[in-house]
């Protein structure tokens, strides 16, 4: 069984309403002999502490870790299987309390991707899409280097536009060209920047220390 838990689902404005909807849905998981919970934004449940004011995060921090606390003894005397995982752009924002050992027991830094995975995030998005005899796949994900698979899919997308917008003025369609690629790719810019990667890659030997 598989739980995508969204941070919306799990707030409350109601005194009380957030802890148990944590605890219903660990209760629910757990109900499987095998289950995975997946949280993304984790940091907006799991925020630090002494750097919230919100007095319901005071009480929704505990109870994820009273609940990440208990999957171990809990699977071993129930013979069951549940993988906590969560994902999050900023891991310096979460609690510390939830990276310590028999919570978040494995760090995984993804960093940007390397030539091949560009490769295949352009692959994926210019499937089934016209595209002009001289255009070289591989040249289009070199010229990416830096860039995120957000972004990448932001630039394909926006490749795959000029074309159309194009016939729309004249009445001629085409096929999506390296210049298309090209112009895309002067319009928009790396989300992440060369600070905010250092920064990443430095927490990331930390966690890894």
């Amino acid at each position: 069984a598989f739980f995508t838990v969204k941070p919306s689902e799990v707030m409350s404005k109601w005194v009380g309403e957030a802890e148990q909807n944590v605890a219903r849905l660990f209760q629910a998981a757990r109900g499987h002999p095998r289950s995975i919970m997946f949280i993304d934004e984790v940091e907006s449940l799991m925020p630090r502490r002494r750097d919230s004011g919100s007095t319901i995060m005071q009480r929704v921090v505990p109870q994820f870790l009273q609940e990440m606390e208990g999957i171990s003894s809990h699977a071993q005397s129930a013979n069951q299987a549940l993988l906590f995982m969560g994902a999050t752009n900023e891991p310096w924002s979460l609690d510390e309390a939830a990276l310590r050992p028999g919570r978040f027991d494995e760090k995984i830094y993804i960093p940007l991707p390397d030539l091949a995975a560009r490769l295949q995030i352009v692959q994926a998005n210019f499937k089934g899409k016209p595209l002009s005899a001289g255009v070289n796949l591989e040249e289009v994900a070199r010229l990416l280097e830096g860039y995120s698979g957000a972004d990448i899919r932001h630039i394909c997308e926006r490749a795959s536009q000029l074309p159309f917008l194009e016939s729309i003025r004249t009445g001629q369609a085409r096929d999506i060209s390296l210049e298309d690629m090209k112009q895309a790719l002067a319009e928009v810019k790396p989300s992440v920047t060369p600070r905010a990667l250092e920064r990443f890659e430095r927490w990331a030997q930390q966690a890894a220390g």
